[in-house]
């Protein structure tokens, strides 16, 4: 009898005995083999059996519908159902399977309370079920809780393992805390669980994305002089912590150390050092990086052509990025959303709007659903051309597909309004989008201010500038030289250096344009003495 015959077969409950029919259907399938419907059909009946099957079997099925990761609350509601039942006990196995579902779906407090009633029947919780509190914790971003969780663990003697240490270093990093981690991992060196190669690789990984490349290497060493033998994951994480911070020769080097030490670097590894060589315009060594790659002989992957697309787009080499998007499809790779969106992105920057355009629809045609960014880049590249009808159409098309436009979405019609000088239509956009719930960032206002500055209302842009200050916005120097600017343009110098002064006693010092607009203003005006002051000034700071 086939699978789905002999589910048939089992749907008619009236053609067999209950108890029958779940020894039928074990005779025939691994209950963790069996598909979600059948296994929620399978718990029903049994609780339905006049003799109830013994809580092995439940949590057979429990564990296989786990076992699918997205069957979480699907477990929790049958487990109520079998409370609710009251004639099956359960067990410290169906405990553990309860505590790991309420941890993945974030419910720590019904997690804990299940603690408390295994410690209660009188079992003592496993090494996994200890673990699994502490992931979830993790999860929930609550790692003050997971350290006092751990803390008092150990005080009550429970041990715990690599993977228990290695979940609660790895839920620091995530969260940015490396020092802890590091005070975490110099506690294991001096008591019994020794660290192994998945923490500290953890740690070098966490140091590396926080620029703390010295230290991530000093902890390499270390590692290595321990004997523990640095992997795959180890290496692309000291890579990419070299790349961030512009160190590619030295990257380039681990990487052959790599390859000497028979450790083969994976796409990742090498997707790390095309992103950094692209991100530096250098895309021959970008492409070499790639042909090393397919000599080790692995296939590039979406993210790999997505990387060199967004190269040759930064490049303005718009044409090589359609080569390489025509390459993948020829190659049989599927581009996805944020292949589509850096080629949109990069007509868009050439003014090939219609090519933009084009391949947006192409996206509808292919069933490829276009996101925010996708969005967002298209509707500037059509502001930009003038085409803003169009452009509010496709607010009204993100509106209706769930994907509500966003402030960068509503800063490039701001600036298009305020290049036309609408700027009645400008100020209504802002207070459009905060009624939204979008909140304007800073460069909405300084884009506002540049335009009544350059719209003649100097008032009205004096009035945003000081809502900023009083709201004690962090004003970077763009905004503080878009208000000098306005000012000097209307001949208000003294008020340019108050301005100035202030700038400056909040910690945000001139540029070079800040100063060469008030210069050339006053020139123009005929305030040589005061230009000359400030020439001075410049040169001193080292700005010319």
């Amino acid at each position: 009898m086939s699978p789905m015959r002999l589910t048939r077969f089992l749907s008619k409950p009236s053609l067999l005995p209950n108890f029958f029919t779940f020894r039928f259907f074990s005779h025939f399938h691994n209950v963790s083999d069996v598909v979600d419907d059948d296994s929620i059909y399978m718990f029903k009946s049994m609780l339905n059996m006049r003799k109830t099957p013994s809580i092995i079997e439940f949590n057979k099925i429990l564990s296989s519908l786990v076992k699918t990761k997205n069957n979480y609350s699907t477990v929790v509601s049958l487990f109520q159902q079998m409370e609710f039942h009251g004639t099956i006990r359960p067990n410290i196995i169906t405990m553990s399977i309860l505590i790991n579902c309420y941890c993945h779906i974030g419910q720590m407090t019904y997690a804990f309370s299940l603690l408390g009633k295994i410690l209660k029947m009188g079992y003592q919780p496993n090494i996994v079920t200890l673990t699994t509190l502490i992931k979830g914790l993790c999860l929930k971003n609550d790692i003050q809780k997971a350290l006092y969780f751990h803390d008092d663990l150990i005080a009550k003697g429970f041990q715990l393992n690599q993977v228990s240490y290695g979940t609660l270093i790895n839920g620091l990093c995530k969260m940015g805390h490396t020092t802890p981690a590091l005070q975490l991992l110099r506690r294991l060196e001096k008591g019994s669980v020794k660290p192994g190669l998945v923490i500290y690789s953890t740690i070098i990984d966490s140091m590396c994305k926080n620029k703390l490349v010295d230290d991530a290497c000093e902890l390499f060493s270390e590692m290595v002089n321990k004997g523990i033998f640095p992997d795959v994951v180890t290496y692309s994480a000291l890579i990419y912590g070299f790349c961030i911070v512009n160190k590619l020769k030295e990257a380039i080097v681990l990487l052959n150390e790599m390859v000497s030490k028979n450790i083969n670097p994976n796409v990742y590894t090498f997707n790390i050092l095309i992103d950094a060589f692209c991100k530096e315009g250098k895309m021959k060594e970008a492409k070499s990086v790639l042909a090393m790659m397919m000599k080790q002989g692995m296939k590039p992957d979406v993210v790999t052509y997505n990387t060199l697309m967004d190269g040759f787009c930064l490049r303005n080499e718009v044409s090589k990025a359609k080569y390489i998007f025509n390459t993948m499809v020829q190659r049989g790779m599927m581009p996805n959303v944020k292949s589509y969106s850096i080629m949109i992105n990069g007509f868009c920057k050439s003014k090939m709007l219609d090519e933009a355009i084009n391949l947006f629809e192409e996206m509808h045609f292919k069933n490829i659903f276009p996101d925010t960014v996708t969005y967002s880049t298209l509707i500037d590249g059509l502001c930009k051309s003038g085409r803003i009808s169009y452009a509010w159409e496709l607010v009204d098309e993100m509106c209706d597909r769930g994907q509500p436009p966003n402030v960068i979405t509503y800063n490039s019609f701001l600036h298009t309004l305020c290049k036309n000088h609408e700027l009645d239509k400008a100020i209504a956009l802002v207070k459009k989008s905060i009624n939204q719930g979008i909140m304007p960032n800073l460069y909405t206002y300084s884009t506002l201010i540049d335009g009544l500055c350059k719209g003649g209302r100097l008032n009205d842009a004096l009035k945003v500038f000081h809502d900023l200050l009083a709201k004690e916005y962090n004003i970077n120097v763009v905004t503080y030289t878009t208000m000098i600017c306005g000012l000097c343009n209307e001949g208000l110098f003294e008020e340019a250096f108050v301005l100035l002064s202030k700038m400056e006693d909040k910690g945000c010092f001139p540029n070079a344009f800040t100063f060469e607009i008030m210069i050339s203003t006053l020139f123009e005006r005929g305030e040589n003495d005061k230009a000359e002051k400030l020439l001075r000034q410049m040169i001193a700071r080292g700005l010319l």
